[in-house]
């Protein structure tokens, strides 16, 4: 088999076919904010170099569009938030802080009141003072030039004044702490709330907990009923990890709170706490006081839905998903509880999935289709395509013009090497643009490139041509071009091939790699595996530490047949890089196919399976080398298996001889028939059908 298929898809992403797991897509946020926005943080470990765009991004499309990746993703955008906190809370081994905690604090979301402009100066506060009620929503009707001339009359006194002045003089000096004792001293006496909000600001700036607590407790003082004031205070608190301060100005901050706007204070609590250096604690400071509401008729499912998150956050996921399966006993039509358990099946946890899976296979479907749209992409994101087919395809049944569901289906059929079905899939997802609902350029490319690569497969390399050519996306482009010169090779344009890719952008280090490896390819296309392996050498060289360019200088050396080199390459980025499942592989399947160290190759070839555990091209390579120790019904079951989950030439190629020596003649010609439909461009497929027609061949 072609060790080049067995490269790591997170290389670049130009070269490889495209996957379903690396498509983008928009998806609405949710409103407890648990769906990631990540690529993928690894791909499947098969060698064919390199994604397609964004992996979930699936934001899982995996991550979603321009602004996701359920790559699918932990908790996204908590999930950024917690690693955030914890960097920031980090301490060098002096034990001080290496970053100021207020210096984190981002008043923002239902929780936080908006922060006012720095520095207003004391005409603005003379005016806001002086304002009356509703004058601003009055003013609207009247003409621009008269609310220019109209100048509301302030109740500051001229020593307010002169003090303000002094304040902000100060604050604008570098002399912020004594600017901010002025200005908190008007504030105190005026009673103005924007003015303590102010104060707030210049003390957050000045990095000073201490101004900041004093600020907000006056603040509370002159208003104690004041929300902003208890918002600010809890944020503080947070930040500075006193949870059991926290604590006390959370539950007051409830009580205060008017119940319409309750939900969306529960709701954005997670994203708050997230920032404590304790995360345990914390979940047990928000469980504490979110007590007396767990059992309330109306807010109850809320409740759990926001302790179950912040479980989530401290990484207690049993703890997490008990509160999920509670919240969704209290109100069955939440759609939180939903995302939550769907954040933890994404991490592989059973339970979460088998309380999901139900709710989701419900027929017709009744939760929305992002929802649905976002479990099917978790199936995507961990290699699980025939699961995520299957929601995929009721899915687009029940909203047949819900584009993103189509646009993914094709790409999961196409990976299941169901060719037929994925163009007719993105076609349909193209037909349903329309002036009133166009589809974004990045989509509408990802289908084009799908297109492209199905009609390559098949030979038709004209209307491969064709459906690059469509493509505008700038993103894409450099994808389209890529694609273009490997299409021009298959044509008997060598030379017209390389020159494109020469051509390709390296203003970047990305994008000079990316240029290399595209004339990696296309030299591989060419034959010329010198010079592919020159190119692979030079870069190699100037990245030594580089473990993709390795592996594929590995792969180079097994190519040219120079074993040592290539077991050196492969095991420096074992051990510089243990989790790098796929070079555990490439090394057992190299020795498997030449018959050589055969116990070893299966012991690294399970080492690597054990951390791909879906990987069919893993399963490939433990098939294969259960055939060369003799063990015909274990590599029969496996590669049967293996074929199962991607359907692919070079795992049919090796299922068939398996089959022929279990005696299954039969079977094999109708598995090579159906294999030489999937593709006809592959060269092992080839010389096995070639070899098990011809008496006495040997694999």
């Amino acid at each position: 088999m072609n060790l080049f298929q067995r490269t790591p898809i997170r290389f670049i992403s130009s070269l490889a076919p495209f996957r379903a797991t690396e498509l983008t897509a928009e998806l609405p946020a949710n409103s407890l904010g648990l769906w990631p926005k990540s690529p993928r943080a690894q791909a499947s470990g098969r060698g064919f170099g390199v994604g397609l765009g964004l992996s979930l991004g699936l934001a899982i499309a995996l991550g979603m569009g321009s602004s996701a990746s359920v790559a699918m993703p932990g908790v996204g955008d908590m999930r950024a938030s917690t690693a955030s906190s914890d960097s920031s809370d980090s301490s060098d081994s002096s034990g001080t802080s290496t970053m100021h905690p207020l210096s984190t604090l981002s008043f923002r979301g239902p929780l936080e009141p908006p922060m006012s402009p720095l520095a207003k100066g004391p005409l603005f506060w003379a005016q806001v003072k002086g304002q009356e009620p509703n004058k601003s929503a009055r003013s609207k009707d009247k003409d621009p030039l008269a609310q220019a001339q109209e100048v509301a009359n302030s109740d500051l006194n001229a020593q307010w004044m002169f003090e303000l002045l002094l304040g902000e003089i100060n604050t604008l000096e570098g002399q912020p702490l004594t600017g901010l004792t002025m200005l908190l001293d008007v504030a105190k006496k005026s009673g103005d709330e924007k003015l303590f909000e102010h104060c707030v600001e210049v003390a957050l700036q000045s990095h000073s907990a201490e101004a900041a607590l004093e600020v907000t407790q006056s603040w509370r003082s002159a208003h104690p009923k004041s929300l902003a004031a208890h918002q600010f205070s809890l944020q503080i608190f947070i930040a500075l990890n006193r949870l059991t301060d926290a604590q006390q100005i959370l539950e007051k901050l409830i009580l205060l709170t008017p119940k319409e706007d309750l939900i969306d204070t529960l709701k954005a609590l997670p994203r708050s706490f997230a920032r404590a250096t304790h995360k345990h604690q914390a979940a047990l400071v928000l469980e504490a006081a979110l007590e007396p509401l767990k059992s309330s008729k109306t807010l109850g499912a809320t409740v759990w839905s926001t302790l179950g998150q912040m479980h989530l956050i401290a990484q207690e996921r049993q703890e997490a998903l008990k509160a999920g399966i509670k919240a969704h006993a209290m109100d069955a039509q939440a759609i939180e509880p939903l995302w939550l358990a769907l954040g933890l099946m994404e991490q592989r946890m059973i339970e979460a999935e088998n309380f999901l899976t139900p709710l989701m296979q419900q027929k017709p479907n009744p939760y929305p289709q992002e929802m649905v749209f976002a479990f099917a992409r978790v199936y995507l994101a961990t290699d699980r395509m025939n699961e995520g087919v299957e929601v995929l395809t009721q899915l687009t049944q029940e909203h047949p013009d819900f584009a993103a569901a189509w646009l993914f289906l094709g790409s999961a059929n196409a990976e299941k090497g169901r060719d037929s079905a994925a163009q007719a899939d993105w076609k349909h997802y193209l037909a349903l643009e329309t002036e009133q609902k166009p589809l974004s350029a990045r989509e509408k490319a990802q289908a084009y490139l799908g297109l492209a690569q199905s009609a390559t497969k098949r030979g038709e390399l004209d209307e491969s041509l064709k459906w690059l050519g469509m493509i505008e996306d700038p993103n894409l482009k450099v994808n389209a071009e890529i694609q273009k010169a490997l299409v021009l090779n298959k044509k008997g344009s060598p030379q017209q091939a390389m020159d494109l890719v020469k051509a390709l952008p390296s203003n970047t280090p990305e994008a000079a790699r990316t240029r290399v490896m595209a004339m990696v390819q296309v030299a591989r296309d060419q034959g010329d595996f010198k010079l592919a392996l020159a190119l692979l050498e030079k870069a190699s060289g100037e990245q030594p530490l580089d473990d993709d360019l390795a592996y594929e200088l590995g792969m180079a050396y097994e190519k040219l047949n120079r074993l040592e080199s290539m077991e050196k390459i492969l095991k420096a980025i074992t051990t510089r890089s243990p989790t790098y499942y796929a070079a555990y592989n490439a090394l057992g399947y190299s020795w498997a196919d030449r018959s050589i160290k055969l116990l070893e190759a299966k012991n690294l070839i399970v080492k690597a399976l054990e951390m791909a555990p879906e990987d069919p091209f893993i399963m490939d390579s433990l098939g294969w080398v259960e055939f060369r120790l003799g063990h015909l019904k274990e590599a029969l079951a496996i590669l049967k298996k293996a074929y199962s989950l991607r359907p692919d030439s070079d795992i049919a190629a090796h299922l068939a001889d398996v089959m022929v020596a279990n005696g299954l003649n039969s079977e094999a010609s109708n598995l090579l028939q159906e294999a030489q439909k999937i593709t006809s461009t592959s060269e092992v497929l080839k010389e096995t059908v070639k070899r098990l027609t011809t008496p006495n061949a040997s694999p």
